[in-house]
């Protein structure tokens, strides 16, 4: 067989269907679906909104095979130069350090969104991370 790539960065408009699609994905190879809405993960108390995270993934790999879904990513792992947030900071570098800890055999596929690609952190989207990136355009009246 042909080997899932660790992350896929799907980037679009608001509305074009990319958490549809995720879920599309995820019914049709019977994975075990995790959402993870971006916003909502972060937290003000020291470190909560990490061990969200590390919940998260945790529960995928016990649950594999997973589809981890990170609804408006750009909220959680914005560009570590441009944000002045030390929470932010640390949830990119927890990120990394989890999607790097993903084994091979897991059977765990995390999938992004956003509509903004160009604001997320330039290492997430380095190879064996979110190394496939597709970009979901407006549905028209042929789909």
């Amino acid at each position: 067989g042909v080997k899932p790539p660790r992350g896929i960065l799907m980037f679009g408009p608001p509305g074009s269907g990319k958490t549809l699609i995720a879920r599309a994905v995820a019914n049709e190879t019977g994975a075990f679906f995790f959402l993870i809405n971006g916003p909502e993960i972060m937290s003000k108390l020291a470190g909560e909104s990490e061990s969200n995270l590390r919940k998260a993934f945790e529960e995928a790999e016990k649950n594999s095979p997973a589809i981890i879904f990170i609804d408006e990513i750009d909220a959680i792992a914005p560009k570590r130069e441009k944000t002045q947030g030390e929470v932010e900071r640390r949830i990119v570098s927890q990120l990394l350090t989890l999607m790097d800890g993903l084994k091979a055999r897991a059977h765990v596929v995390v999938i992004g969104a956003t509509n903004r690609p160009n604001s997320i952190d330039a290492a997430l989207r380095r190879f064996g991370r979110f190394d496939r990136e597709v970009d979901i355009g407006v549905p028209d009246e042929n789909g």
